[in-house]
């Protein structure tokens, strides 16, 4: 069996138990798929070729990653604060909730917060999302690019309904982020491109917040 190619029983199984949890189980679903995955990959006999699968290789040029993923996250984030997300507010005249993320003008919490984004983020939620899911996703398919366009919708979906506590509007909102940040992964064909732009673009909104620009940002155009 073509492993790259080809989907195992275990992971077909796996992928599905991970699409049932993490919408019935808002965010812990999230962290108990991951815990799954990682569990399995560490288990897995086909080790390497289950890594290189999901993308998760060592990039010949760090600084040129790094670079690239600083610009693609800082452009997707701001992209989404002036333009998308405005829109989507008007239109489902609801705002994204984003209570839950309070600095109390802390840069110390703001610091934390910041972590979270790049290792919560980044790392967990790309290797879960784009670097697992999609990529089984897309196996399930003999067209290639059948099999990669409903891996990517299928997970941008998931991934913005694990988001449903920011209100409708986040996960359209998140939704779109995913939908990035599959492409880049299908693009680019290594995990890293999207685990580094993920965390940047976390780190760009959280910075936003801090700065007390939401507002002001939002307003721009729309």
């Amino acid at each position: 069996m073509d492993y790259l190619n080809k989907l195992p029983k275990i992971e077909f199984i796996l992928t599905l138990v991970c699409f049932i949890i993490i919408p019935c189980i808002p965010q812990v679903g999230v962290i108990g798929a991951f815990i799954l995955v990682i569990a399995y990959i560490r288990r897995s006999k086909n080790r390497p070729l289950l890594l290189r699968s999901i993308g998760f290789s060592s990039p010949a040029n760090w600084l040129k990653v790094v670079g690239v993923s600083v610009v693609l996250g800082v452009a997707a984030e701001l992209f989404a604060e002036i333009i998308f997300n405005p829109l989507i507010e008007k239109i489902t005249d609801t705002p994204i909730d984003l209570t839950k993320v309070d600095f109390h003008t802390n840069l110390l919490i703001y610091m934390g917060w910041v972590a979270l984004g790049f290792i919560v983020g980044g790392l967990l939620e790309e290797v879960l999302f784009r670097g697992f899911l999609l990529t089984r996703v897309s196996k399930l398919f003999s067209s290639t690019t059948t099999g990669n366009l409903c891996g990517l919708i299928a997970t941008s979906t998931i991934f913005g309904l694990c988001h449903l506590y920011q209100g409708w509007s986040g996960v359209v909102s998140t939704g779109f982020i995913g939908l990035i940040l599959g492409g880049i992964l299908l693009a680019k064909n290594n995990l890293w491109y999207s685990i580094l732009t993920h965390g940047f673009i976390n780190l760009t909104g959280l910075t936003i917040l801090y700065l007390n620009y939401y507002s002001t940002i939002s307003t721009l155009v729309f």
